[in-house]
């Protein structure tokens, strides 16, 4: 080595040869979680899968999907209540956001059946839902909780959820 490329040891410089920490990206969710579960790659290391949130729940849509918490909103709704928040021992569901991580999608479909209906609108606890052009309502993403309220006040059944990206 020249004397012109002699290395700055200095203290200040002695541990700058570490390169800049790489941020993990955030495991998308596979499945449908329980209110205030969080990020999916710890949720998955966290529930150890006591079943403990399903028990607790009133509602009965948290169920054990190998091994692991998830949430079924096909038949009942979601109050976010909290029961299973604490009934967790390992804190998988300790998120302070209040959210099942679902959104609703409405089917193209409903055309109000040539009136107004209003069903899921009257129904939403949140406020998510507004009719737009008087043919279907549109769904305000920040707003929805992905309760299931809406699915189960419509009888036309054309209400849907769907993982929020």
């Amino acid at each position: 080595m020249r004397q012109s490329e002699s290395v700055d040891l200095s203290k200040r410089r002695l541990f700058s040869f570490r390169r800049a920490p790489i941020e993990q990206a955030q495991e998308p969710r596979v499945k449908a979680r329980p209110p205030y579960a969080v990020e999916e790659s710890m949720f998955t290391r966290l529930c150890d899968g006591c079943g403990k949130c399903a028990s607790a729940c009133p509602s009965q849509i948290i169920e054990m999907v190998d091994g692991v918490a998830a949430l079924d909103i096909s038949y009942s709704a979601c109050d976010l209540c909290g029961a299973c928040k604490s009934a967790c021992p390992t804190l998988a569901l300790s998120n302070q956001t209040e959210s099942t991580g679902l959104i609703a999608i409405i089917s193209n479909s409903c055309e109000n059946l040539y009136c107004y209906c209003g069903s899921c609108e009257d129904s939403c606890p949140y406020d998510s839902l507004q009719w737009q052009d008087d043919v279907k309502p549109k769904i305000d993403a920040a707003k929805c909780k992905g309760c299931g309220q809406c699915a189960q006040s419509c009888y036309n059944s054309i209400i849907s959820f769907d993982l929020k990206r």
